[in-house]
């Protein structure tokens, strides 16, 4: 007997959900755009690479950015008859290609920075620059509160991802900060390539981590190992309800949703009509302990 989740509401996304994620990515089109203004303008009036490589790093937000925002709502849609379990791994698809296209930015970037070093280029006007990068930096930590805020609220892939990508944007800004005072205070050109590699770096560090995250989705790996215990713990909970064990569990995520899936053992001596109910009862608890939860069971006559 296969019995399905009977909550149908907790398999789709709520309009509130939606519109906060649409909104969030919205904002920080809105705030790449300004800050990529702001760094161009800085690392024209300064010559700084590293203001430049910090630059870089605000067009991949906007461009990521961008992609989250039609990502998000496109992952919202509802299944239909080509796409039973939604459209939820569009976002790692995003995430995905966001990875590809920050790694091949952060190579060009250590490329630039080296010719920098063989072919010194001096920099000027440093304490307006550092200025600059002051006010991107604030501007940064407010917009990565709120879209951490919004991910944990919704348990968006495509807004952590956004997240961590402007909590990155502001360690640039501070090293492109750093860099420019180190230059204005001794004079030390290198100070700027120097930095500029090692943001370069990070960069390409972080993006490797977004398309390994992005990939797990994509191939269907398993939840972390707290929500395989959350169901044990739901499970045992039914042993006075008939409720023997359950085997098999296989579990996988598609966007905000979490899918589960296992069979559960209950006594042979249920009858067909009780031991259905137990398992509604099982499947109703684990969608309130786990958010976002799609659970499916076959039941075993057990014992």
């Amino acid at each position: 007997m296969t019995t399905q989740s009977i909550s149908e509401q907790s398999h789709t996304f709520s309009v509130a959900e939606t519109k906060a994620k649409t909104s969030a990515a919205r904002l920080s089109i809105i705030v790449a755009a300004f800050l990529i203004a702001l760094k161009m303008f800085t690392g024209w009036f300064t010559g700084s690479i590293s203001v430049w490589a910090s630059l870089l790093d605000s067009a991949m937000d906007i461009f990521a950015s961008t992609l989250n925002f039609f990502a998000v709502r496109a992952a919202a849609r509802p299944p239909d008859e080509e796409h039973t379990y939604g459209h939820g791994k569009v976002e790692s698809l995003a995430g995905l290609f966001q990875a590809l296209v920050i790694a091949f930015s952060a190579a060009y970037l250590i490329y630039e920075a080296i010719n920098r070093i063989i072919n010194p280029h001096p920099t000027k006007s440093e304490w307006f620059g550092a200025m600059a990068m002051l006010i991107a930096a604030g501007i940064s930590v407010l917009l990565v509160a709120k879209l951490r805020r919004t991910a944990r609220i919704t348990d968006s892939p495509a807004l952590h991802s956004e997240a961590a990508h402007y909590a990155s944007d502001i360690y640039t800004n501070i090293a492109a900060l750093g860099a420019l005072v180190l230059t204005a205070l001794s004079g030390w050109q290198l100070a700027d390539p120097i930095v500029s590699i090692s943001l370069s770096l990070y960069i390409l560090w972080f993006a490797l981590g977004v398309g390994r995250e992005a990939a797990d989705v994509l191939v269907d790996a398993r939840l972390p190992v707290e929500f395989e215990e959350k169901v044990a713990q739901v499970v045992g909970k039914f042993h006075d309800a008939g409720v023997i064990g359950f085997h098999a569990l296989r579990t996988r995520r598609s966007g905000s949703q979490k899918f589960i899936e296992f069979h559960l053992e209950v006594e042979r001596s249920k009858k067909f009509e009780e031991a259905h109910e137990v398992t509604v009862n099982v499947i109703r608890a684990i969608e309130d302990e786990i958010p976002r939860a799609r659970v499916q069971i076959h039941t075993d006559p057990w014992g």
